[in-house]
């Protein structure tokens, strides 16, 4: 447990200061006796704070803590130090954190929930990192992939069916199934005797994936504070990016052996033990518990624009979004020639600088608007891919670096406005519905590049399906700003 000592002169606005209690953007403090205080309010499990005065006069200062951040805790707890010793100036949040001042029992929840998203962002993570190896060892060819992973994409029937029972019998058990599930699914993946054996196990794995990558957003979205969904929705991002970026860490494996990607597919077993352990400290969301009680008395309905509007958008993004994401690697593999070592450090060299667009772009929309966020993240995603795909050498590392970065504001604007504009029992379901709308986009976008890249080339193909995510930019229009805007207040059936 953290103990920060300090040691301060006894001026009078130093002792005035000191010896009352903290109110500021991170903490709330409750005297307990005199020069004690105990935290009554923030992200803690434990704050004590003392103060005494030494015999020379001065004030000697003994603060306590420890983050309530399950798993992510002692990273936190170095991170806070700076502002648990000084206290927050003005009482204004910092650039860094949540809008809001964060509670035990949220803080508790956005770890848990940060905890699944990277498992989930591992699991989801392994057939978009291996499948241009797996061609290689078991047969196949750029088509042959877009039409595997287009296959996968009939998962999506498995994520709406998630989604669907998570708004009957709630979001913390379907979290479970889903990522159990999708563990089994992956490990059997290992033993697959051919490519279609391998897509087989894929759609069952990334259908679940999906459900529960949608339900963590929609977790925090009815748990936290109105100001720092987005924030959330970034903490989400960041984690399940890391969840990816773990698959990156062992994919050198694939160059020892034609079947070694198999090895990589059987860590997703451990999975089940930490899924196992989360769920047991995650709670219902308590909008949930609530709406479902009253549901007889006030039911709930979707507004059919906002949905025409977020599908439409969500469909034209995975367009262009699906074959970006899905077939880098065999553009990298094929086009340049790499090696998997050479595509994992190229991977975690220019998109591990995403977390910059993730950290403004939530910011950004917490602050000031959604929409904003969102424009900036859809142009960016947009110009740094095409160009990713157009050229070679050291600027298509700074393409795909640009890519990343500004692209990831999108992440938690869009990201946070799904859950945000359905009333609570019908968030699952409409997300689930998104979900659809967003794989139909992406099987339109596999099987338009998959006939077109042979014959255009990656360059031209990319530039034709990014007019896709530039008519979403006009789109955002339509669509309501949610930012520091209460879920009942966007969705009156709620009241």
């Amino acid at each position: 447990m953290p103990i920060i000592r300090a040691t301060h002169s006894a001026s009078t606005g130093s002792s005035a200061r000191l010896l009352a209690p903290r109110d500021d953007a991170l903490v709330v403090e409750c005297e307990q006796g005199p020069g004690r205080f105990e935290a009554v309010g923030g992200p803690f499990a434990q704050w004590t704070r003392t103060v005494d005065e030494c015999d020379d006069g001065t004030l000697r200062e003994v603060i306590t803590y420890r983050s309530a951040v399950p798993h992510w805790g002692r990273l936190v707890d170095v991170l806070l130090r700076r502002v648990v010793r000084s206290g927050v100036d003005g009482g204004a949040a910092p650039w860094w954190s949540p809008p809001d001042r964060l509670n035990a029992h949220e803080a508790n929840v956005l770890g848990l929930t940060a905890t699944l998203a990277l498992l989930a962002g591992f699991l989801g993570g392994l057939v978009t990192q291996t499948l241009t190896f797996v061609a290689k060892d078991l047969g196949g060819n750029t088509w042959t992939q877009s039409v595997s992973l287009s296959v996968i994409r009939i998962g999506a029937l498995f994520t709406l069916g998630a989604m669907a029972m998570a708004d009957r019998v709630g979001r913390r058990p379907l979290v479970r199934w889903c990522l159990s599930g999708a563990a089994i699914a992956a490990t059997m993946t290992a033993v697959s005797p051919d490519i279609w054996t391998v897509t087989a196990t894929q759609t069952v794995c990334r259908g679940l994936v999906a459900g529960a990558a949608l339900l963590l957003p929609v977790i925090c979205a009815e748990e936290l504070p109105a100001g720092s969904r987005a924030f959330a929705t970034g903490v989400l991002a960041l984690s399940g990016g890391l969840g990816v970026g773990m698959v990156l860490w062992v994919l050198p494996v694939v160059d020892a052996a034609p079947w070694a990607w198999r090895l990589i597919y059987v860590l997703a077993l451990p999975i089940l033990a930490v899924v196992g352990r989360c769920m047991r400290a995650l709670p219902e969301t308590r909008r949930f518990e609530h709406d479902e009680a009253e549901v007889a008395a006030h039911p709930q309905h979707m507004r059919v624009n906002r949905f025409a509007v977020l599908a439409g958008a969500v469909f034209l993004l995975n367009v262009f979004a699906g074959p970006v994401g899905q077939l880098q690697n065999e553009y990298l593999r094929t086009a340049r020639h790499f090696s998997g070592t050479e595509v994992a450090a190229f991977l975690l060299l220019t998109n591990t600088w995403g977390f910059i667009g993730i950290v403004a772009g939530s910011q950004l929309s917490d602050r000031r608007s959604r929409r904003l966020a969102a424009r900036i993240g859809l142009v960016g995603y947009a110009v740094g891919n095409v160009a990713m795909f157009a050229v070679s050498g050291a600027a298509m590392w700074a393409a795909s670096v640009f890519g990343s970065v500004v692209g990831a504001a999108l992440v938690p604007s869009f990201g946070a406005m799904l859950p945000e504009l359905f009333p609570t029992l019908r968030r699952g379901t409409a997300n689930g519905m998104l979900n659809i709308a967003g794989v139909l986009g992406s099987v339109a976008g596999l099987l338009t590049t998959g006939a077109l890249v042979d014959h255009i080339g990656y360059g031209r193909t990319f530039a034709i399906l990014a007019i896709t995510p530039l008519i979403v930019v006009g789109m955002v229009r339509w669509i309501p700003e949610t930012a520091g805007i209460e879920l009942e207040v966007l969705n009156p059936d709620e009241e």
